[in-house]
């Protein structure tokens, strides 16, 4: 059949894909059926010769696999659906792809390529009026430069994207994710940089969002930033919700919990790294050691180099300081 031009995905079409990614992403519907049911919306958007359609799907399958951090696939994916929304005359959307795409990047450890890439991205959206694909390049690339340890350049650009998502008005659903995402972030920056009042008070902001929208990834961030800052700080400020515990090996469980409901293993891979790092720093070395040995060997399968670099260095200092 001819490919049809139309530049948007139909609204069934988009519907029955967002339908599907959405009880994933809360926890409703297990990895491999998503999976397969956003396949065969792909393969069916194909048979029509609906290019915006089969974009749509590859997109979706590309950032499923991307939270899995099947990375490879996911960057298949992103060049696919970038390929197909740029054929149907949709650059809006073929932005996004290009956004995705520095993300996969970005995990994968390729920081200049996925700079270059967040760059392009947030360039055109910006020409493009498209504030949420703004504020989702500005979060990533400072997530980049805080992995990097460029404090200062990371905080600047979370605060870009937390005041760009505070002006996303035509959907409601995504502000409130990219503020509680961007939120946690910034907690985390002025955790890095010393500034714990700061770091409380955008944490608590996010970790309310968080508990009111009750998704899984949006928890997982949250709850790993809360267990990163009780490691520093050790106990929770004046004032705050006595029902939070000050154990941050809670919050590191929960946080645990909720990307592996999702089988986000990435994630998880990240909040077994950073609960290793806390528990070193308490006296626990040997736990330590042992979880940076799974975390390393997570991320190592799947790609992950820059993590699984970071993992083996700090599992060798443990070690090290231990005498073993």
């Amino acid at each position: 059949m001819n490919a049809t031009h139309d530049s948007e995905p139909t609204p069934e079409f988009y519907a029955h894909c967002n339908q599907v990614f959405e009880r994933w992403e809360n926890g409703d519907l297990p990895f491999k059926d998503a999976l397969d049911q956003l396949t065969a919306l792909g393969y069916e958007a194909q048979r029509s010769g609906h290019l915006a359609n089969q974009g749509r799907a590859e997109l979706l399958l590309g950032i499923l696999q991307g939270y899995r951090a099947n990375l490879d696939a996911s960057i298949s994916h992103f060049e696919r659906a970038r390929d197909l929304f740029e054929r149907a005359g949709n650059r809006r959307r073929a932005v996004g792809c290009i956004l995705n795409l520095g993300e996969s990047y970005r995990l994968k450890g390729y920081f200049s390529r996925a700079r270059q890439l967040f760059r392009t991205a947030f360039d055109s959206a910006k020409e493009l009026g498209a504030v949420d694909t703004q504020t989702i390049a500005a979060t990533n690339e400072g997530q980049m430069l805080m992995s990097m340890d460029h404090l200062d350049s990371a905080r600047a650009t979370l605060e870009k994207a937390f005041q760009l998502a505070a002006q996303i008005t035509d959907r409601p659903d995504q502000r409130v994710q990219l503020l509680c995402e961007t939120q946690s972030c910034l907690a985390l920056v002025h955790l890095r940089l010393k500034d714990y009042d700061q770091a409380w008070i955008y944490l608590f902001a996010a970790l309310k969002i968080a508990q009111e929208i009750k998704q899984p990834l949006h928890l997982g961030l949250t709850y790993r930033a809360l267990g990163e800052i009780l490691s520093t700080v050790g106990s929770l400020p004046p004032g705050a919700d006595v029902s939070l515990s000050s154990d941050p090996d809670e919050h590191f469980r929960a946080s645990s919990e909720a990307f592996r409901s999702i089988k986000a293993e990435g994630e998880a891979a990240r909040t077994l790294y950073l609960h290793a790092l806390s528990l070193s720093a308490r006296g626990h070395g040997m736990t330590a050691a042992r979880k940076l040995q799974q975390a390393m060997l997570i991320f190592t399968r799947l790609g992950m180099a820059d993590d699984a670099a970071k993992a083996t260095r700090a599992q060798m200092d443990v070690l090290a300081s231990t005498g073993k």
